[in-house]
């Protein structure tokens, strides 16, 4: 008799393990999925970045090389030319070969992200230094880019309507617009 009193003695440890085994396996496939997303946006921002910066690596070589304006291109398009300066140009030189996007992995390994961290600082401090030598400063902060944004502050944001009867969140919006 006491193996029967036992079972139903112990049903509500026996659930609560059961519980608790479900929920740890929820929330590692849960966190699985999470942190590939996050890790996803932190390698774009930073990709974002260092594409800002060879971009600008791009213009101040065009900038620095002798052929920086046509006279048949439009006002606009023309850049103004640097200083012919020896060191200026080494470090633009290296700016370049620093953010070049064939060069830099996008493999998920320590090493990989140790060098693209290096690589990405480097080309910060490259790009500070130029900018202290031609007497430039950027309007957007490199080291922290600002996400993008999706609309502009001029337009209004149109809100779905919510049907007052709606039982749960699939049924909002589901009205008219």
């Amino acid at each position: 008799m006491d193996d029967l009193f036992d079972d139903i003695l112990n049903l509500e440890d026996r659930y609560y393990e059961e519980g608790y085994q479900e929920g740890v396996q929820d929330g590692s496939r849960a966190g699985r999925i999470e942190g590939r997303v996050f890790g996803l946006e932190k390698a774009f921002e930073k990709f974002v970045a260092v594409g800002a910066l060879h971009g600008q690596a791009c213009v101040w070589a065009v900038q620095s090389s002798r052929v920086v304006s046509d006279s048949t291109a439009p006002a606009s398009s023309q850049l103004e030319a640097l200083p012919s300066n020896p060191r200026l140009e080494r470090h633009i030189t290296a700016l370049y070969a620093l953010s070049e996007p064939e060069s830099l992995s996008t493999q998920n390994t320590e090493e990989a992200v140790s060098d693209f961290d290096d690589r990405y600082k480097r080309a910060i401090s490259k790009a500070k230094v130029i900018e202290n030598i031609i007497g430039v400063r950027r309007s957007a902060n490199v080291d922290a880019p600002e996400p993008t944004a999706t609309r502009r502050e001029s337009q209004p944001v149109r809100l779905a309507h919510v049907d007052p009867a709606a039982k749960n969140m699939e049924d909002f919006g589901s009205g008219r617009s």
